[in-house]
C-alpha cells in the first residue's frame, strides 16, 4: 500500500504532458542515399504511434488523406500540410529541449513556407545541423535541443523529440533505418 501511495504521489507532481508521452519505437524508413531526395516516405499518426502507410506499401492511397501527421524518409521529415499533404498541419522546429517546450509557438507554418539551406522548404529542414540531427562519428545523432511542435487542423497540438536513428541490416538493395520518436500532447493556444 505504501508503494502504491508513493507512485500516486509521483504522478501527481509530474506535468500532464509527461504522463501522456508516447514512445514510438523503431519506425522503419528508407533513403536512397545521402543527398538523394528520392523514394517513399513512411507516414505516421502521432496520436497513436501507428504507421499509416509503410515505405514499402504497394498502394499509397492514405498519403492523400488527413490520417497521417508526420512522414519520414531516412532523415527527412514532412508534415501533412502545405506542400506535403492535405492534412492542414503546421509546425515549428524549436531550439529547446523537449521537456522545456510547454506550448505552441506563434510562428508555426506549413511545409513549403519559409526556406531551408538545403532541399525543399519544409518545417524541418534537411541536412546535418539544419534540422533535428547532426552527422557524428557513429552515424546520425539527434540534437537534444531540438523539438518539433505541430498543430493539427482540428486545433490539437503535440511536441516531438527524435530519440534515435539506427541503420538496419541490408535486405537486398534496401537498407532500412529505424527512427524512435517521443510524442506528448500540448495545449494549443
Amino acid at each position: 500500500m505504501t508503494r502504491l501511495l508513493a507512485l500516486a504521489a509521483l504522478f501527481a507532481v509530474l506535468p500532464a504532458a509527461s504522463q501522456d508521452a508516447l514512445l514510438i519505437e523503431d519506425v522503419p524508413t528508407v533513403s536512397a542515399g545521402m543527398g538523394t531526395a528520392d523514394g517513399p516516405f513512411t507516414l505516421l499518426s502521432l496520436r497513436d504511434g501507428s504507421v499509416v502507410v509503410p515505405y514499402d506499401a504497394a498502394t499509397r492511397a492514405d498519403s492523400a488523406s488527413a490520417a497521417w501527421d508526420l512522414g519520414l524518409r531516412g532523415t527527412e521529415v514532412i508534415l501533412n500540410g502545405g506542400a506535403s499533404g492535405p492534412g492542414g498541419i503546421e509546425g515549428a522546429l524549436v531550439a529547446e529541449p523537449f521537456e522545456s517546450v510547454l506550448g505552441v509557438p506563434s510562428d508555426v507554418v506549413a511545409d513549403g513556407a519559409g526556406e531551408c539551406p538545403r532541399g525543399a522548404a519544409r518545417v524541418v529542414c534537411h541536412g546535418s545541423g539544419n534540422g533535428w540531427y547532426l552527422y557524428a562519428d557513429n552515424g546520425v545523432e539527434p540534437l537534444a535541443d531540438r523539438t518539433l511542435v505541430i498543430r493539427r487542423a482540428d486545433g490539437t497540438a503535440a511536441k516531438v523529440r527524435f530519440v534515435s536513428y539506427e541503420l538496419g541490416d541490408a535486405v537486398g538493395d534496401v537498407r532500412p533505418r529505424y527512427v524512435t520518436l517521443e510524442v506528448a500532447p500540448l495545449v494549443a493556444e
